[in-house]
């Protein structure tokens, strides 16, 4: 199945930076002897170093090696991984590769939905009787029914509507005893959905309400999500292991409760058995004849990085092309099993009403808010279930404007009159006659919301839940993601090229590990010509230290500047870092020193035209 098996980096370094050239395995010991103009060359493989005399100038004997251009194409690394594959060659990397950011919408509104239609769907009837019906889930409250668990107490708050509302101990209670009981108005559904603005059986808050709430106070203060909420990272180790890291990753973390119990396992699958990852890539590697002058040939595999619009990585990937990559095998419409969790503040959150400055009780003014009303749904954890409840009834009514009569024996003044803004909007008054039925205090909308959620979440028939008690959470299997998977397999491709340097350097980027330590190397510059370079501390691998005390080439034994022979500014070499310099044909004779400062000869028989192989011959000072 795989082109190449991803088993060992080296076995990748291996494959990529194989372009045709003498191997190290093979070459590695070519040496020979001189004693003359006229060497004599020894076969690859053979070491036949033969004491000669000693020169007058004081060198001792010859050693020939012949330094090749590896000319030849290089091929491309080709990979095809299954999870298992990829897994192993991407390791603990996996978990900082992103794949994409997944809309966060889509998946809140599907497990709203899925919430809110746990016990059945009779709320949506224009009854008093929501007809919930729970027998099907797993909620079990302090005597082992559904009855007078938290859950179904969310869950009444949710599908809460004009028609079947329950204000049974708020400070609306009053009004609607009034209203039915007078019949003003149509009665107190009717009053409600008017003041609202939304029609009898619709919720107070809406889905799309309660997931903007939730992107912005939930989703966007974990540390694992932040921004705005919108998208939750997909990582690769996530998807390699069927989304069971988000258990993890989305629980509890630097304070915050998190999104889900971490003690339910995640699962998914995202990626079918068929899952395959395709990835073709062109190296970057070359591989180079060089000299460790105390020991022999030896080789380095440097990288020569032409292609923008960064440089100097060992692999060139394009993500964005389907023939170099393509993934196969994404579930084609991916859905997860998880358990969402939502908690709730220790204490009743108290409206602030009935007095104009609560009209500065608002998340824009945060710190005034905490400094005069720190018990404000405002103040406490944006996370905690009070918190979103008003920041979804604001977010649906933060621009309601209502004004109406409610008459009684056709007079105003003998009904009640509600006001809901315009100065500001949202902010309710109820003008009822004489006060009867104890009207609520002037206050914001969503703070009335809230006190009805909350007294409603406590108060489930047959028992009271104390404050602090009723955190809730929902299991919920096969909810829609909200990306199929041949958007996945598209999705996945700007946040792959935009980390390709990343990738490149997981799988490429310790080639430098089976570099020979050489003094100097032969390799072609930036116009194409052969060049001689010296080592210079790019050449060597991360953080090591650069022990040449005098690197360059020179004409004379006493190294010194004025007979240097190299340049590290040398135009056309495309390269400003290292000493070098471009062989004449012919012999040409240069002194050299290694990293411990010993000084040797180096003859060099430069061939006419390209020279693709020339040969030198080394003698160390004796």
């Amino acid at each position: 199945m795989a082109t190449t098996q991803p088993t060992a980096r080296l076995l990748v370094l291996a494959l990529a930076a194989c372009n045709g050239g003498d191997s190290p395995a093979d070459s590695a010991t070519e040496t020979g002897t001189t004693e003359g103009p006229n060497p004599t060359s020894t076969t690859a493989g053979e070491n036949t170093e033969q004491p000669t005399t000693t020169g007058a100038d004081g060198f001792g004997p010859e050693q020939e090696f012949v330094l090749r251009l590896n000319d030849d194409p290089v091929p491309p690394l080709k990979l095809s991984m299954n999870k298992a594959e990829a897994a192993q060659l991407f390791g603990d990397t996996a978990k900082e590769i992103k794949l994409l950011d997944i809309e966060s919408g889509t998946l809140l509104k599907n497990t709203l939905d899925t919430i809110k239609g746990a016990c059945g769907t009779g709320w949506k009837a224009d009854s008093a009787d929501p007809k919930h019906d729970c027998s099907g889930t797993d909620f079990k409250g302090p005597d082992n029914t559904w009855e007078t668990s938290a859950e179904y107490s969310l869950i009444r708050i949710l599908t809460m509507t004009p028609a079947n509302a329950k204000v049974e101990g708020t400070s609306i209670d009053g009004m609607q005893g009034l209203a039915d009981g007078l019949g003003i108005g149509g009665g107190f559904s009717q009053i409600l959905a008017e003041t609202l603005g939304i029609q009898r059986t619709e919720e107070f808050i809406t889905t799309p309400e309660l997931v903007v709430a939730l992107q912005r106070n939930l989703l966007a203060t974990h540390p694992h999500i932040g921004g705005d909420g919108t998208s939750l990272p997909l990582y690769l180790d996530d998807a390699l292991q069927d989304l069971t890291t988000l258990a993890a990753k989305l629980g509890p973390m630097g304070g915050h409760p998190g999104i889900v119990d971490p003690s339910f396992p995640i699962t998914s699958e995202c990626l079918t058995p068929e899952f395959a990852m395709n990835i073709e890539a062109a190296s970057n590697l070359r591989l180079l004849d060089g000299i460790d002058l105390s020991k022999g040939k030896d080789y380095m595999s440097t990288v020569v990085d032409v292609t923008g619009p960064t440089y100097g990585e060992p692999l060139e990937f394009d993500f964005n092309d389907p023939a170099k990559f393509s993934i196969v095998g994404v579930a084609d419409e991916p859905r997860v099993d998880l358990r969402f969790a939502i908690s709730e503040h220790d204490d009743f959150i108290n409206s602030c009403a009935g007095d104009d400055a609560c009209k500065q009780n608002l998340p824009e003014n945060v710190d005034l808010v905490k400094a005069t009303w720190p018990g404000s749904a405002w103040a406490i954890e944006p996370w905690l279930l009070e918190s979103v409840i008003v920041a979804g009834g604001r977010e649906k009514y933060k621009n309601r404007i209502f004004d109406k009569c409610y008459e009684v024996l056709f007079s105003c003044n003998l009904g009640a009159h509600i006001y809901v803004g315009p100065d500001p909007p949202g902010w309710a008054l109820f003008d009822v006659f004489l006060n009867l039925g104890n009207p609520p205090k002037d206050q914001y909308v969503w703070e009335l919301i809230n006190e009805v959620a909350q007294i409603a979440l406590h108060t489930p028939p047959s028992i009271d839940i104390p404050e602090g008690e009723a955190d809730v959470a929902f299991t919920l299997r096969d909810i829609d993601i909200g990306i199929t998977g041949p958007q996945i397999a598209e999705s996945v491709r700007p946040y792959l090229q935009e980390q390709a340097p990343k990738i490149a350097d997981l799988l490429l980027g310790d080639y430098w590990k089976n570099n020979g330590p050489v003094d100097f190397y032969y390799r072609r510059g930036g116009d194409g010509l052969p060049y001689l370079f010296y080592v210079a501390s790019d050449d060597l691998p991360p953080n090591a230290d650069y022990k040449h005390p005098n690197p360059g080439f020179f004409t004379c034994p006493e190294v010194q500047p004025s007979c240097k022979a190299s340049a590290t500014d040398l135009a056309g070499a495309g390269d400003a870092i290292r000493e070098k310099l471009r062989l004449d044909p012919g012999e040409t004779v240069l002194y050299v020193q290694d990293d411990t400062g010993t000084l040797y000869r180096t003859r060099f028989l430069v061939p006419e035209g390209d020279a693709k192989e020339i040969t030198v011959r080394v003698a160390a000072f004796e």
